[in-house]
């Protein structure tokens, strides 16, 4: 039987971290969901003259169309959000299984997966994103493709190491010697035990996927214009920072507040479900 529930039942939830970054990821979910309400202009529209300093009436001021930084932001805010999902879950998904099959079979099958896992772990994440969106072509669907690819061997690895601990223990023997398949064994038995650690590295990992698609779409190999996209959107506004600088630095803003969100809420979970530091 898993132990994450009582871990987090006994720690997690009253530390400040948690609180902090729980509250500013649901934040911008709540605003990404509330978009098309919470905007108070169409984000594609020029609503005033181009690089209009912020005010009441815009708040985040206008890029150099004249369009609402404000509401772009919000906007940006469904796009990285996505982002982190979609990326996570292809590294959840492609991660863990091959990580729970090569830990529990070991042998051939486990040393053929590993090096297949050494060889992409041998290019940098950014790299091997950049590679995949060379050969798929720029736009925020690849990189969304991309970027979950190249978090795959972090997710292998991780899971590899807990399954082979965990295959170990007295209660898969009971498993499998009560006749239960291989299958079976692995999604009811060593999977729901692996979570805790799956849990910190997805949540680490869903800040560093919006980071990383920020930056590729800074360099123009992810969203496209006239998406509104946070990393698209500091791009735009970097030629005229001395004299715009509302353009970049309200999009670097959110960046940096849901990464660092995300940042909180892992480390407040790896200390919680550390069974070093839980009794602490």
């Amino acid at each position: 039987m898993s132990t994450l529930a009582p871990r987090l039942e006994r720690s997690v939830f009253v530390t400040p971290s948690f609180v902090i970054g729980l509250g500013v990821l649901a934040a911008w979910a709540l605003v990404a969901l509330a978009a098309s309400y919470a905007a108070p202009y169409d984000p594609f529209a020029t609503v005033s003259g181009a690089r209009a300093a912020p005010s009441l009436d815009f708040p985040f001021g206008t890029d150099r169309l004249g369009r609402d930084v404000l509401s772009r932001v919000i906007f940006g805010a469904r796009i990285s959000l996505l982002l982190g999902f979609i990326s996570v879950g292809i590294g959840v998904s492609v991660g863990a299984t091959l990580g729970i099959v090569s830990g529990y079979y070991r042998g051939s099958i486990d040393t053929l997966i590993m090096r297949a896992i050494d060889a992409m772990l041998a290019f940098p994440g950014m790299l091997l994103a950049l590679v995949i969106i060379a050969a798929l072509g720029p736009s925020i669907t690849h990189v969304m493709i991309a970027v979950g690819i190249a978090t795959v061997p972090r997710y292998a690895r991780l899971i590899r190491a807990t399954v082979l601990s965990i295959r170990e223990q007295a209660f898969v023997d009971a498993a499998r010697l009560s006749g239960a398949s291989d299958a079976k064994i692995m999604l009811r038995h060593i999977l729901p035990n692996a979570v805790a650690p799956l849990l910190v590295l997805s949540t680490l990992q869903f800040g560093n996927a919006i980071s990383v698609g920020a930056g590729l779409s800074f360099l123009g190999l992810g969203a496209q214009p006239p998406t509104a996209e946070w990393g698209l959107m500091a791009a735009v506004g970097r030629d005229v920072l001395g004299r715009a600088w509302w353009i970049s630095t309200f999009p670097g803003l959110a960046i940096f507040t849901a990464v660092m969100a995300c940042n909180l809420l892992g480390d407040s979970l790896s200390k919680s479900l550390d069974p070093r530091q839980s009794d602490r």
